[in-house]
């Protein structure tokens, strides 16, 4: 790790806070699993280090956000060519977003995955065949698309026994994962356990004994505490009282009515805000009774320094959901709509450019109406067989122009499981989608894809049901509002135990390790377009008329209405294709 003085010295005075990371003394780094000396001395002596090379290498990766090791620095400047390297290890920089320091394996692992990519790259050149597998690259004559998806549950990894060791196992790796998010951060990096806190409650009582024997104490010292959300509940006084636990230990937390954070909010609202399960820091002062008396709550929540990363060519993406193919109320004639304006037909001059730069289709769920979902659904069904739903909607979308690449993901009514996460619908279920070829991805829920350089979060948006009783302020008139929480919460469905279920994998894929540039989802079959601390926040609607079961959950879909996002600029436009 480098010194903060030496940064000092190399580093313009306004120049990216994200520098101040490096102050975390060698305790920080040990406890998240890097155990190394730093010592200024040990830069002193090299000469090297002042060259204008090194410090302009150094200063891309620091303002990029990226903390490297001296010898991965030292493997960098080593390269022919170190700017060429740096330009290379800013392009890929999300494979790093997860680590706390980067070491020289670290870069020796990227760059040769990058030599593998080429080599493939080059294969595939001197062939007459497209290039196949998850790196996505298609090409034509007329259209080229770009694309990897980086985060996806398969068949192969999405099941378990179901026993009390796998829900074990699924919260650990849930708090493994939110605490490297918080270990990140300047302010929470050397949060304690709750059993560590605890032990507090010996200086409070000492304090307190000193206190009436007259003699000056100082007070408690703050306490940052880390743990997952065990329960919660309001007292007589307002008071939200939280219960903080790990693997270990628990503590009983106190979040006081009528305190403020430094913002102006009220801290209480941040407590009515906490899920139970979620993974959270609360700071404050450990009182007689072992209690912390909290002082703020943080979430692990977006980074305001990140990057944001564009296109570099101008090309438009869509985004639908919640289709609902075989229903009767499904809006045919606005899909059809929609389908003949993908193809150019009754397209407005001021649109045309944008429909001619459309490369890309997400459908983040609900392609199916389903069967059986709810009570009573046969009657609320044009198409009863899935099979047939699936192949109906297939027949629609071969339609859609070929230069455009279709990403479609699970919701609660297709043929898939209703716990979280999903893998992919099943081919046997929908055999005309995945017999649409190339031009048809088929994922889970969650998935993650860059596209064109974009970083694209999708998700159906099932705990949307839990968050609308849960939050303050959240409906499904107001789908963002809840994305808004998920995305400060870094995770897609927090709460165990709700209406959402969730599959006791080993790996938590709710957790949002990587934030997206575009979080798209569906569900609520509402519109909604927002932004967050840098991510687009989109809801794509539905193309569903509101049945009976709607009005009963207090749904008021908006159908017919389509988001369109330039992946150069993220702007957003909305197309409707209904009669209000």
């Amino acid at each position: 790790m480098l010194p903060f003085d030496y940064l000092q010295g190399i580093m313009a005075p306004n120049s990216n806070h994200n520098v101040v990371l490096l102050r975390l003394p060698a305790l920080a780094w040990s406890s998240i699993g890097f155990n190394f000396k730093v010592s200024e001395k040990d830069y002193e002596a090299d000469e090297t280090l002042r060259s204008s090379e090194r410090r302009a290498v150094l200063r891309r990766l620091l303002n990029a956000g990226l903390q490297v090791t001296p010898e991965a620095l030292d493997y960098v400047l080593a390269q022919p060519s170190s700017e060429g390297m740096v330009d290379e290890i800013l392009r890929g920089r999300t494979a790093f977003e997860s680590l706390a320091v980067i070491a020289i394996e670290d870069f020796e692992r990227f760059f040769s995955r990058i030599d593998d990519d080429t080599e493939t790259t080059m294969d595939s050149d001197q062939s007459d065949h497209s290039p196949e597998g998850s790196e996505g690259l298609a090409e034509s004559e007329s259209f080229l698309w770009n694309y990897e998806v980086i985060k996806s549950l398969d068949h192969d990894n999405s099941g378990s026994s179901g026993d009390v060791e796998d829900f074990l196992m699924l919260f650990l790796d849930r708090y493994r994962a939110i605490e490297k998010i918080y270990r990140r951060r300047l302010d929470t990096s050397r949060a304690i356990s709750p059993g560590e806190a605890k032990r507090a409650k010996s200086i409070a009582n000492q304090n307190r004994a000193l206190s009436r024997g007259g003699e000056r104490t100082q007070r408690a010292p703050i306490q940052m505490v880390m743990g997952i959300v065990r329960n919660k509940r309001v007292s007589l006084s307002r008071n939200v009282v939280v219960e903080l636990e790990d693997e270990k230990d628990s503590i009983t937390c106190v979040i006081p009515a009528g305190k403020r954070r430094n913002g102006g909010e009220e801290l209480v609202a941040r407590g009515n805000s906490l899920l139970l399960d979620e993974v959270v820091c609360i700071s404050g002062r450990v009182d007689t009774e072992g209690r912390l008396i909290a002082e703020d709550v943080l979430f692990p929540d977006i980074s305001t320094a990140r990057n944001i990363r564009t296109a570099k060519r101008n090309i438009n993406a869509a985004f639908i959901s919640d289709i609902h193919c075989g229903s009767t109320e499904f809006l045919e004639d606005d899909f059809d709509r929609f389908i003949n304006w993908l193809r150019g037909r009754d397209v407005d001059d001021s649109d045309r450019e944008m429909v001619e730069n459309i490369r890309y289709l997400f459908i983040a769920g609900d392609l199916g109406d389903g069967v059986g979902v709810y009570p009573a659904q046969k009657d609320n069904l044009l198409i009863d067989d899935v099979t047939e739903q699936y192949a109906h909607l297939a027949r629609k979308l071969e339609l859609v122009p070929k230069e455009i690449k279709i990403f479609c993901i699970p919701g609660n009514h297709d043929a898939c499981r209703q716990a979280l996460p999903r893998p992919p619908i099943p081919q046997k279920f929908a055999p005309a989608l995945y017999d649409m070829g190339e031009r048809m991805t088929m994922l889970g829920d969650p998935s993650q894809i860059l596209v064109e350089g974009v970083n694209i979060l999708l998700t159906h948006g099932d705990s949307l049901d839990d968050l609308v009783t849960q939050i303050p302020g959240a409906s499904y008139k107001c789908p963002e509002v809840s994305m808004r929480e998920l995305l400060r919460k870094r995770h897609l469905a927090p709460l165990y135990g709700g209406k959402t279920e969730l599959a006791p994998l080993h790996k938590d894929w709710m957790v949002i390790e990587t934030p997206p540039e575009i979080v798209h989802f569906g569900h609520a079959h509402h519109n909604a377009v927002d932004r967050y601390r840098g991510i687009r926040i989109i809801n794509s609607g539905t193309f569903q008329a509101q049945t009976d079961f709607m009005k009963k959950q207090g749904v008021e879909p908006t159908p017919g209405i389509v988001t369109i996002v330039n992946l150069k600029t993220l702007e957003p436009e909305i197309k409707i294709f209904h009669s209000y």
